[in-house]
């Protein structure tokens, strides 16, 4: 075992003050877990045989922390621990012992990997599930035959422990989701939604929504994926929609992680991908943006099994409005999941102009006012939307991927655009670098406009100029707005 856990600091605050108050009490879960693997512990969970609540007040006081009870009848409680000296934030969670004593608490946990306890009186490793067999066989093995159906969140978080441990899914619990995932439809939405979102955070997301689709736990979820799995489409498509969609996810996941993909680079500057980095790692209300945009291209083409339509010839179908039909339902999908208002607006976004890139890649050479319509559109989701344009080019036929598909070898000029469309936003979009505007209403109302909704349109017009390097100070702002009022707006 990692020695580091029973003398982490936290933990010795813990169970100094515990000892103080005579509580006998148990760090059980994931750290345990984690230091029996040798890796530092993220956060850290405590059963308490006792009220737990004035003990989790009192460590939340030594820690000058925050403190959060969470439910006063079950006796619950958080206490949040973060400062100069702890990088990222920790939790600590303070619950009261689920049975008379520690066996019948662990016997009533998940997994036997996380049943293993560390009893903080006593000093010792308690062990009723054989847990530490597991971890050694590295498989997640359900405590009993009722441990899904007591919670079938559980069956979500079977999937996420596998792919973040690098685990397999015995079959006996591998059979026990597949009978309990319908279940989940039972279940607070907000829980279901954080597993989905910890699935969907992981660095290989694509393996782990595979698995969620074989168990039988995707369509429960996002039932938008069943009619997605058979609605087949034309060449150079060689995939189904729901397979397309994968693919797409996979190439998005490696160009976030690297900026390059299986058919090629985006050869962005060390401190565009930062950027990059950066932009996918922005905590949202329930996860992060890597995570809420990973939702958003998994739902991207859920309208297409709606909007099929066949060409003059009925060689090939087409899903010309899949687009704005899908958007509010991919909305509709990310408000049933709970997801925050701007988590939702990530959604629709990313569902409604996933191909506005590459409808203007068609069109020829990227002109500055083609990509000042790209940023106003895509707004803070620009870079989600940028990717898009190299990722479902490839989502086409994968590594297969040939000239004919998207115009040259290897979906070259959709890297290209991307590259076009991350640099333009790292360098005059992005809302810490974009200029202020030049003029404002008020300037226009002084040069004599009336109030209006002609005054907004000025407003852009004149924004537009100034971002696509027409206009460079305010008073050829001022000038091309009294233009425009006196001669009217360019068709």
């Amino acid at each position: 075992m990692n020695s580091d856990i029973a003398t982490h600091p936290l933990v010795q605050t813990v169970q100094r003050i515990a000892r103080q108050r005579n509580l006998p009490i148990l760090l059980v879960g994931g750290a345990v877990r984690d230091a029996l693997l040798g890796a530092p512990p993220a956060d850290f969970d405590f059963a308490v045989q006792g009220n737990p609540v004035p003990l989790a007040r009192a460590v939340a006081n030594a820690l000058d922390a925050d403190f959060w009870l969470m439910d006063a009848a079950r006796g619950t409680a958080r206490v949040f621990v973060q400062g100069s000296a702890i990088p990222s934030p920790v939790v600590l969670d303070f619950a009261q012992c689920r049975g008379a004593n520690w066996d019948e608490d662990l016997r009533d946990r998940d997994f036997t990997v996380n049943a293993i306890g560390l009893d903080l009186t006593q000093g010792e490793l308690i062990d009723p599930t054989a847990g530490q067999a597991d971890l050694a066989q590295r498989v997640i093995r359900a405590v009993s035959a009722h441990a899904l159906a007591d919670d079938p969140v559980r069956t979500l978080r079977a999937v996420r422990l596998a792919h973040q441990l690098g685990f397999e899914i015995e079959p006996t619990t591998t059979a026990q989701i597949r009978d309990h995932a319908p279940a989940l439809r039972t279940t607070s939405a907000e829980r279901a939604r954080d597993e989905l979102l910890s699935v969907l955070n992981l660095p290989a997301v694509v393996p782990a929504v595979r698995q969620l689709d074989a168990l039988g736990l995707l369509e429960v979820l996002v039932p938008e994926a069943g009619p997605m799995r058979t609605c087949t489409q034309s060449p150079p498509h060689e995939f189904a929609v729901l397979e397309h969609t994968f693919v797409v996810m996979d190439a998005l996941t490696d160009l976030i992680q690297r900026g390059a993909m299986h058919s090629g680079s985006l050869n962005l500057e060390p401190a565009v991908l930062a950027t990059l980095h950066a932009h996918f790692q922005i905590p949202t209300a329930n996860s992060t943006r890597r995570a809420i945009f990973m939702l958003a291209a998994l739902l991207h083409d859920n309208a297409k099994p709606l909007t099929p339509t066949l060409n003059n010839d009925a060689s090939q179908v087409k899903f010309p409005q899949h687009e704005a039909v899908g958007a509010p339902i991919a909305a509709a999908r990310a408000q049933a999941l709970k997801l925050s208002s701007e988590e939702v607006q990530i959604v629709r976004t990313v569902a409604r102009h996933h191909g506005h890139a590459n409808a203007m890649l068609k069109r020829g050479a990227m002109t500055p006012r083609d990509i000042y319509g790209f940023m106003r559109i895509a707004g803070n989701c620009a870079p989600e939307l940028a990717l898009f344009a190299s990722a479902d080019c490839y989502g086409k036929r994968g590594a297969g991927t040939q000239p004919a598909d998207c115009g040259a070898k290897d979906c070259a000029p959709n890297l290209a655009l991307t590259r076009l469309l991350l640099n333009q936003y790292d360098q005059r979009y992005a809302a810490n670098v974009a200029p202020p505007a030049l003029i404002s209403g008020k300037d226009l109302l002084a040069l004599g406009m009336p109030a209006g909704k002609d005054i907004g349109a000025v407003l852009e017009a004149v924004r537009e100029a100034q971002m696509t390097g027409e206009l460079h100070t305010r008073e050829d702002a001022l000038a091309h707005a009294q233009r425009l009022s006196q001669h009217g707006m360019p068709s």
